[in-house]
């Protein structure tokens, strides 16, 4: 049974060895004899000896401790991310210390003073809004690695999909299943996701020899209202279109809705692509073929490359790293 008021004192004495052996035999930073470790783990075992991991801390340029922000976990792509981070750290002798901005009524600076208080190796960020002044202020009192997880923060490592590349994987996807006449229904236009999946379907467009006019796009929430309103928008000055691509797959639930509701087909008459792969999508009144993003492998990289720079000493650059969607075709673009 685990004993806290037994120290590493007592262990030793019991051992017939020093308190520095004890301490070198549990952390492996120097060699130890079989013998010597095995009358330690002796004598731990009998006195139930629990190691003080706060003190190991107070001795270690390592707390062994990476931290943790999420700006609302109660959103989907958060938990995912969080999961990936929770992977990479399962077996390793790391452990999460996680804090939500709802604990903080959103305040970022108390969030921070009190992941601070432990001494933490890293910080990961996810902060899925437009990143606030606030934040960049507080960041500038932490001197440690700090990496931002799907949102890209100028001036700090920032891991995130690639949006551009989706958005022409997009266009080309609609354009080799028959698209002639495009537009797009995006999200807001203070989210970098929305405005750089544009960039991209707007690119492969203009290359490939597509018009998009700005009447052929529009931005507004990423919601099944918006889907359904700019639909019906398009069709009023451009009732030719025949492929949109939506910036989540609510924006292209509430496109179909509208499509059918006034007798077109899908994908026969307009083709719709959404993003996201949210879980209705494949089960929508037209299954809709939408991009899977890497979530996961998003909190797994960060937690990878944060460890790298705390064992391997490896330099953190505060640039960009982009990490691929996965295209998912289903009725919606693509007829049987």
């Amino acid at each position: 049974m685990a004993n806290i008021d037994v120290t590493i004192l007592d262990v030793a004495k019991l051992a017939k060895v020093s308190p520095a052996t004890v301490s070198q035999a549990l952390n492996g930073k120097r060699p130890v004899s079989k013998e010597t470790r095995e009358q330690i783990m002796k004598a731990i075992d009998t006195l139930g000896y629990v190691p003080s991991r706060g003190a190991s801390k107070l001795k270690s340029d390592s707390s062994q401790i990476i931290g943790c922000y999420v700006a609302d976990i109660t959103e989907g792509f958060a938990s995912l991310i969080v999961r990936g981070v929770e992977r990479a750290l399962s077996g390793t002798q790391y452990s999460m210390l996680f804090v939500s901005g709802m604990e903080f009524d959103n305040d970022f600076s108390k969030a921070l003073k009190f992941l601070l208080s432990y001494k933490i190796d890293g910080l990961l960020l996810c902060y899925p809004l437009p990143v606030l002044h606030e934040l960049t202020t507080c960041l500038k009192n932490y001197h440690g690695p700090v990496i931002s997880m799907n949102n890209e923060i100028a001036g700090i490592k920032s891991i995130i999909p690639d949006n551009v590349n989706a958005g022409r994987l997009a266009a080309q996807h609609l354009v080799e299943n028959g698209m002639k006449f495009p537009a797009m229904i995006c999200g807001p236009e203070d989210r970098l996701s929305s405005l750089r999946r544009f960039e991209g379907f707007f690119q492969y467009l203009s290359e490939n020899g597509f018009a998009l006019p700005h009447e052929h796009v529009r931005f507004g929430s990423f919601s099944f209202e918006n889907g359904y309103n700019s639909t019906t928008d398009i069709l009023k000055v451009f009732p030719q279109v025949d492929g949109i691509f939506c910036a989540n797959d609510y924006i292209a639930a509430g496109a179909i809705a509208k499509l059918l509701e006034l007798g077109k087909k899908v994908p026969q008459d307009v083709k719709v692509l959404g993003f996201d792969n949210r879980d209705f999508s494949s089960f929508w009144q037209v299954p809709i073929s939408t991009f899977q993003q890497p979530l996961e492998q998003i909190g797994i990289t960060a937690v990878t490359t944060l460890k790298d720079f705390i064992e391997k000493n490896e330099t953190i650059t505060n640039d960009t790293q982009l990490l691929q969607s996965e295209l998912i075709v289903r009725k919606s673009t693509k007829a049987p």
